[in-house]
């Protein structure tokens, strides 16, 4: 199941992790949090921790979150300053949205 593309979910800090932390670093705390909060007893909760872990434990994933997150710490968090719409990329409308601007003006495409 892929985690609601939120600006405010941050699966690091569901698990209480840091962005450096390896796969059993990842899984300790992950089993860690089911025994704070388990599904029968906290399914919201459940949910939010199961999301973090799926999205952590994929290497693919966890890069993509890394690298397309809105998080001013992230690597490319650089290039988000300054602009008017800082929103997630959840899909190809803000690209959409650039190439249509470009093509309107003549500078491309």
């Amino acid at each position: 199941m892929n985690p609601k593309p939120t600006a405010d979910f941050n699966p690091y800090a569901v698990l209480g992790v840091g962005a450096e932390a390896d796969n059993d670093e990842i899984r300790a705390a992950y089993l860690t949090r089911l025994k704070q909060f388990p599904p029968d007893r906290s399914p919201a909760e459940f949910e939010q921790i199961r999301d973090a872990y799926e999205l952590l434990r994929d290497r693919r994933r966890r890069a993509q979150y890394t690298l397309f997150s809105v998080d001013p710490d992230a690597p490319l968090g650089s290039l988000l300053e300054g602009m008017e719409n800082q929103r997630p990329f959840v899909g190809p409308a803000p690209w959409l949205a650039v190439l249509k601007e470009r093509k309107a003006d003549g500078n491309g495409c």
